[in-house]
């Protein structure tokens, strides 16, 4: 690397963090290990409230990215880590019979979440190898099943906080399971035609 081009990434990688957008992205990473240590500790209200935070810290990104022209390549690597680092340790430790929580979301639900994650991120790679790069905007059914994990999430941390053992829970477990199967296989199809489409 040419010492021109490597002074140019050092000069632009501190401007990209230091936007306001990337600032709220990187605090939302640093509330992920708050988080965990607050659930460990059953520390729920607490643990609620910084998963709502982290909540409104991803909203709030977004619109000021939008807004104020603050999008960046940093940030649209950051932001997704956030969101995947945050879901990914809530459902893993919410899933955890030893933790003796009043309301667990499902092993099975834990497993299909993780997996469809990975299995997406391994359909984006072989494409990406295949026919070169491509930007995989996400699909509603993605949307929706990031909106019903959220939701599953809160659920269980709220009935925990209240000390609630609340069966009902199951017929969001099972609504969310499927949507979060189907749009792993929508995934699949999309990437799909991608590779099709440029043979």
């Amino acid at each position: 690397m040419s010492s021109s081009l490597r002074d140019l990434l050092n000069a632009r990688l501190p401007l990209s963090l230091a936007t306001t957008a990337n600032q709220l992205t990187i605090l939302r990473i640093v509330f992920v290990p708050v988080f965990i240590i607050l659930l460990v500790y059953h520390e729920l209200g607490w643990a609620l409230s910084t998963f709502v935070l982290a909540g409104i810290t991803d909203v709030l990104d977004g619109v000021i990215a939008r807004r104020f022209g603050q999008k960046t390549s940093i940030g649209a690597v950051l932001d997704p880590v956030a969101d995947k680092l945050l879901m990914a340790s809530s459902i893993l430790i919410l899933s955890l019979p030893q933790m003796e929580f009043h309301n667990t979301i499902p092993r099975w639900l834990m497993i299909v979440i993780i997996f469809r994650d990975v299995f997406i991120l391994l359909v984006s790679l072989i494409v990406v190898l295949m026919v070169g790069w491509r930007v995989f905007t996400p699909s509603p059914y993605g949307k929706a099943s990031t909106v019903m994990q959220v939701l599953t999430v809160l659920a269980v941390l709220y009935t925990n906080w209240q000390g609630q053992a609340v069966p009902e829970l199951n017929i969001l477990f099972y609504t969310t399971g499927l949507m979060t199967a189907f749009s792993g296989i929508h995934y699949l199809v999309r990437g799909l035609r991608q590779w099709h489409l440029n043979e």
